[in-house]
């Protein structure tokens, strides 16, 4: 998906900060924690409560694994693989409700957010980190088959989509995995977590001695190997924050930094400021999807969007004029 992306593929420790707020609620409850790979990244899911850890790991394992199957782009068995490859597969029902929750971001934004960027992502190098530049006929090439509205599910559970078109789910699937993986644990009675999946965090409850889990915003830096560091936290009371673009990884041009990040509608990298969004909602696929929608509009459209919809907030860090990073809340 788009250099997202979530460009967040370091430990959960590396990037976020869980600290506390008062809650008035007191637990005793032993704290356990699972950590792992999964999907080209780590996860990372902390629970207070009495459930056995193996039979939890267990569990989230086989979610994990489900989902692999279906929407890996690196498993070339996987149903999305194979759709890519424009072969008949019938579709799996995690398959069918992601392309459904895509398409409702898809509509929600108007474009802004498309799943059917793969091959563009590909040609950029986004998805193994060789940048390269392309040229218009390059560009105009690949947008033929870029649009989501292109794509649909047949009655019959097949793919319908021109043979040029590729398909990533990247920006949906993680916040996906981080909702499945929520729900799992719900379901056995552990009220209190949070679950982390390549940054895509939902937290549920609290924790111990009265404390709301809380989440730091890491402060931009001036390369990758500056220290990482907090003065910006967001407290989520049954919520998901997802961060897309990074403040670490932009280019520069003219003495102004530009985050990598392609919009599907011109096939080009996006030409503003913004390098870094967090969305905060209840839901990790929606705050996944509208991160990577707000990388491509901007931060002017962003709010506009967000003025429009108040059910979600966002925490923005980009440059000004001078080429200074500011950081903002909506």
């Amino acid at each position: 998906m788009l250099d997202k992306k979530k460009i967040i593929l370091a430990f959960i420790f590396l990037t976020l900060a869980f600290v506390g707020c008062k809650r008035h609620v007191s637990k005793t409850n032993e704290r356990i924690t699972i950590d792992g790979l999964a999907q080209g990244t780590f996860f990372h899911v902390v629970y207070y409560g009495n459930a056995d850890k193996n039979t939890i790991k267990q569990g989230i394992d086989s979610i994990l694994t489900l989902i692999d199957n279906s929407l890996s782009l690196w498993n070339e068995n996987s149903t999305l693989s194979r759709v890519n490859r424009n072969e008949k597969v019938k579709l799996d029902s995690v398959f069918i409700e992601n392309f459904n929750l895509a398409c409702q971001i898809a509509n929600l934004t108007n474009g802004a957010f498309d799943f059917t960027i793969g091959n563009l992502v590909k040609a950029y190098g986004f998805a193994n980190q060789q940048r390269r530049k392309l040229n218009d006929k390059e560009i105009d090439s690949l947008l033929q088959g870029v649009d989501y509205r292109k794509v649909s599910i047949t009655p019959d559970g097949y793919l319908q989509k021109p043979n040029i078109t590729s398909l990533d789910f990247n920006a949906v699937a993680q916040g996906y995995t981080t909702d499945k993986i929520s729900a799992y644990l719900l379901s056995k009675g552990l009220n209190d977590f949070v679950v982390d999946v390549g940054g895509e965090v939902y937290a549920h409850g609290s924790k111990p001695n009265n404390q709301y889990w809380t989440i730091g915003i890491e402060d931009p830096a001036e390369d990758s190997l500056s220290e990482i560091k907090y003065s910006q936290t967001i407290t989520l009371k049954n919520q998901s924050v997802v961060t897309s673009g990074s403040s670490r990884k932009y280019y520069v041009e003219n003495g102004v930094k530009y985050s990598h990040t392609i919009d599907p509608k011109t096939g080009k990298p996006v030409r503003h400021r913004l390098l870094s969004v967090s969305v905060v909602a209840n839901q990790s696929y929606m705050a996944d999807g509208l991160a990577t929608a707000f990388m491509v509009v901007g931060l002017d459209k962003a709010k506009a969007f967000l003025a429009a919809h108040k059910q979600y907030k966002a925490y923005f860090i980009y440059t000004n004029d001078k080429g200074k990073y500011e950081f903002e809340a909506f």
